[in-house]
């Protein structure tokens, strides 16, 4: 309704511009005067006449070209500003929507970095823990292992060298006293001077 109105008024603006614009030069061509032939009450049938020839010829021309023309062109350019503006709003949303996505995920890699950071830590600790508890007990063992080895070539080089006095001492003896001197005998004597020793200390 606002449409046709609009239609009408322009076409009948345009309309009277033409006629009188017409009118008035064709009158002034006739009478080769000056003066304003609008205001002839005798010229107005005339002007009634081309007005409304005109308004009709200007009413089709704007209502069925010039008038839809721009209407097609306003309305498509509104569907296309409305469609882009939908286009970014979408757009928008799924840039939202892939944000959280993203800040989530970087949430969840940093809490699962943190449970593994925390569970090779305590890995390595307990691996540390049992290898320094297998070093201890291989170390102690070790040591005893030593120790016992180093007590049995004690024992075998104190044996060895109570051999070695007992014969030196039955040699002394067969010599100095030059009577011969059993191994027994030595062997007592030797023993009971090694034992001395050991017993007043």
């Amino acid at each position: 309704m606002l449409k046709t109105f609009h239609t009408a008024s322009l076409s009948f603006a345009l309309a009277l511009f033409m006629s009188s614009s017409a009118f008035a030069e064709g009158e002034a061509h006739a009478s080769g005067g000056g003066g304003l032939p609008q205001f002839d009450p005798t010229s107005w049938p005339s002007q009634l006449f081309w007005l409304a020839v005109f308004f009709i010829v200007l009413y089709f021309v704007f209502g069925k070209s010039v008038i839809p023309s721009l209407g097609k062109t306003i309305d498509d350019r509104e569907s296309y500003i409305n469609d882009h503006i939908q286009k970014a709003e979408k757009i928008s949303n799924e840039a939202e929507i892939l944000r959280a996505e993203i800040d989530k995920g970087i949430k969840d890699a940093n809490h699962k970095a943190s449970v593994n950071i925390t569970e090779v830590e305590t890995a390595a600790k307990s691996k540390l823990s049992s290898a320094l508890s297998d070093f201890r007990v291989r170390y102690e063992q070790k040591v005893e292992q030593t120790e016992n080895r180093i007590e049995t070539a004690k024992t075998a080089a104190m044996a060895d060298m109570e051999k070695i006095v007992v014969n030196l001492a039955g040699q002394a003896a067969e010599k100095i006293a030059g009577i011969p001197a059993s191994e027994s005998g030595a062997e007592t004597i030797v023993k009971s001077l090694t034992q001395k020793p050991s017993q007043a200390a």
